[in-house]
């Protein structure tokens, strides 16, 4: 019966609707653009750690305020599904745009990668990893209770 209501939502457009009017309105949207940003920071961040000791090596890094203020000003572009056959568009984490540094060497002169400021983006990055993963689970918790309809 469940999967039968699922199907005629799906057939009918009604989870569109949902996603319109539930999903985006809570921020879920947000918070996973805050998941990807974080993950990919901790990439680079890890790729910089590696590479400490590495002669001529860059560090890169994530304008994180820059890309956090795109995902709140950004419009959304409808996609339209012109075929019943087609398989409807599914949400896919953005790009990043990378920042290569561009500053002298540090002291070692080895490279410009500062490890202690590394270990601290790391540990700044895992707080903000952390936060948006508890935000997104009480979001998703709090629609679960307003479809069992308990408190």
């Amino acid at each position: 019966m469940i999967a039968a209501r699922a199907l005629l939502c799906l057939a009918t457009g009604t989870s569109m609707i949902i996603k319109d009017q539930v999903i985006d309105k809570v921020g879920i949207p947000l918070y996973k653009r805050l998941l990807h940003l974080t993950s990919a920071s901790q990439k680079l961040t890890a790729a910089n750690i590696a590479n400490v000791s590495t002669p001529g090596y860059r560090g890169k890094s994530i304008d994180f305020k820059k890309e956090m203020e795109a995902a709140l000003s950004k419009k959304k572009v409808g996609i339209e599904v012109t075929d019943k056959r087609h398989i409807s568009p599914v949400g896919r984490p953005k790009s990043v745009m990378l920042i290569e540094a561009t500053g002298a060497d540090n002291s070692s002169g080895v490279n410009n990668i500062d490890i202690d400021q590394e270990m601290a983006a790391l540990a700044e990055n895992q707080i903000l990893y952390s936060y948006g993963a508890n935000m997104l689970m009480r979001q998703f918790n709090a629609l679960k209770t307003v479809i069992r309809g308990r408190r």
